[in-house]
């Protein structure tokens, strides 16, 4: 896994509502980083997510959080995954999920324990939740300014990185009788970047733009398009233009 110390994109400074600082009980890596085999005994310096306090901070009952929490996941369920540093295998068999709302990767010590807490954001640490690779990447040096992508390809020139943020929409009481209250939610957005030596560059979301970006050798990446009947609008497609423009440089 490469490792990317900057990026040249404005970051959202994400409200950190979801959790308070503290400790997780359990493994993990020590703040000094101390070695080991994979499932030694590490103290990864998570952050316990209090959850009688997640309603309160959004000004919302229990009940009102409850029935949108889940919004604010790419996939609320915690599901197993492993732990890295450097490429070295910390711990496997974890329970992770991704929180897009507090740009977190959430973790248990086991499925069926209820209380979970947040990994510790460094740049050396990374995650392999299923088939999604997530990477912590600094803002101008600063782990607190930072956030987490996806990784969706590792090329020998190009990569392409995926960042998805939610934002909390308050609810909105009806200006007339016509209108219908509009409830709390977490809106999701995804943005594509491709990133080379560090350096992020947002791609835009028509054909046209896309092609753009890839100017050098848009006419190759163009055909390849028009005969494999993809759609740059659709990630699986995105995700092998970009691996093919990777391979004619």
């Amino acid at each position: 896994m490469k490792k990317i110390i900057l990026f040249a994109v404005s970051m959202l400074l994400i409200s950190h509502c979801f959790a308070q600082k503290g400790t997780f009980g359990g493994s993990g890596m020590n703040a000094a980083g101390s070695s080991g085999g994979a499932n030694g005994n590490f103290d990864f310096l998570l952050r316990t997510i209090d959850m009688n306090e997640k309603a309160l901070a959004f000004g919302l009952t229990e009940a009102a959080f409850n029935a949108i929490k889940n919004e604010a996941y790419l996939n609320p369920t915690f599901l197993v995954g492993n732990i890295y540093q450097d490429d070295r295998l910390l711990k496997t068999k974890v329970p992770m999920r991704y929180n897009a709302y507090a740009d977190e990767i959430e973790i248990k010590s086991h499925v069926s324990e209820e209380k979970y807490g947040a990994l510790m954001k460094d740049p050396s640490i990374y995650v392999k939740i299923n088939n999604d690779n997530y990477v912590f990447v600094p803002y101008e040096g600063s782990n607190e300014k930072g956030g987490y992508f996806n990784v969706l390809t590792d090329g020998k020139t190009y990569d392409l990185y995926k960042k998805t943020t939610a934002k909390f929409i308050e609810p909105q009481k009806a200006k007339t009788s016509y209108q219908r209250d509009s409830p709390p939610s977490f809106d999701k957005v995804t943005k594509y970047y491709l990133v080379k030596d560090g350096t992020f560059y947002e791609l835009p979301t028509s054909k046209s733009k896309v092609l753009k970006v890839m100017d050098s050798k848009k006419t190759e990446v163009k055909t390849y398009i028009g005969n494999n009947n993809l759609d740059v609008d659709k990630e699986a497609d995105l995700i092998k233009v970009v691996a093919y423009f990777d391979t004619l440089l």
